[in-house]
């Protein structure tokens, strides 16, 4: 989010996928309604980031800090409240049901672009915990992808020293194994976990669509990947593993799919995503002067 062109360029991103989720769906019998919660997202999550990445500057050592607390404690509230068949997801918001995991678990890694060791730690310990909470839930799709998200900057010796950092990666895939052990009865939506096998349903030129669509939402990550900081490339590589695990999960359970399929918590995640990218490349400028 260096300049205004690839600003616009990254708060578009989702939209793709947006689409081709609303066609298959009502192609297949689903109002486009359904959608809605979605398109508030949108909305949403471009205004967010917009105000995040403008605070950056002169905010970021304490939205570190903060961002990271008010995840987890969000994420921590679907304890309490009723869940569906014994499953703890979500927290009813008006009429909309939030899946606050997906929404809320990449502003655990904000914590990695502090400058001080202890903003680091807090992170690394608000993972844990979540991962416990992933656990009681049951989520193993977000467990895992918060695992592997996680792995890049744990074991990559820049942002967290590996002795530190490897045990704390371990410790995450652990407890992401244990969470696929859970008994999970939900049933799936075909317009929330199966809209990429509709998707793929329909032909050659559709699942093509699938794919241009899903590397729009990858791409920022991936590209951050590239660049010469070690801070933005870890970071970056954890949040597309993130994604892709996310997305892959779908396919071993019954998960929804990040913003293609209907639901308003995986497509906040992804502004949160962009956000903590923005927060990454902004912490790497300034170890570069």
């Amino acid at each position: 989010m260096a300049s205004a062109s690839r600003d616009t360029w990254v708060l578009l991103a989702p939209l793709p996928a947006l689409v081709l989720g609303v066609l298959v769906a009502t192609m297949h019998g689903v109002p486009w309604t359904a959608f809605l919660p979605n398109v508030l997202a949108v909305a949403l999550g471009t205004l967010g980031a917009g105000l995040f990445v403008r605070a950056l500057p002169r905010t970021r050592e304490s939205m570190a800090k903060v961002l990271p607390v008010a995840a987890f404690l969000g994420i921590a509230m679907t304890l309490l409240a009723s869940g569906l068949d014994g499953v703890h997801r979500w927290l009813a918001i008006g009429p909309v049901w939030l899946n606050m995991s997906a929404a809320f678990v990449p502003w655990l890694a904000l914590g990695f672009i502090a400058s001080t060791p202890s903003a680091r730690a807090l992170s690394i310990v608000l993972m844990g915990a979540t991962q416990l909470i992933h656990l009681a839930q049951p989520d193993a799709a977000q467990a895992t992808a918060l695992a592997a998200g996680a792995l890049p900057v744990l074991a990559g010796g820049t942002v967290v020293n590996r002795r530190i950092g490897i045990p704390a990666a371990a410790a995450l895939l652990g407890v992401a194994a244990a969470t696929w052990s859970r008994p999970d009865p939900l049933p799936a939506l075909v317009h929330v976990e199966r809209i990429l096998v509709l998707t793929a349903s329909r032909g050659a030129p559709w699942a093509l669509g699938a794919v241009i669509a899903g590397g729009a939402l990858l791409a920022p990550f991936v590209l951050a990947v590239r660049t010469r900081s070690s801070v933005a490339s870890q970071v970056g590589a954890g949040l597309a593993l993130y994604m892709c695990t996310s997305v892959a999960a779908t396919f071993f359970g019954n998960f929804p799919v990040p913003v293609f399929g209907a639901g308003a918590g995986p497509v906040l995640g992804w502004y949160a995503m962009a956000s903590v990218l923005a927060a990454s490349q902004g912490r790497s400028q300034e170890l570069e002067r």
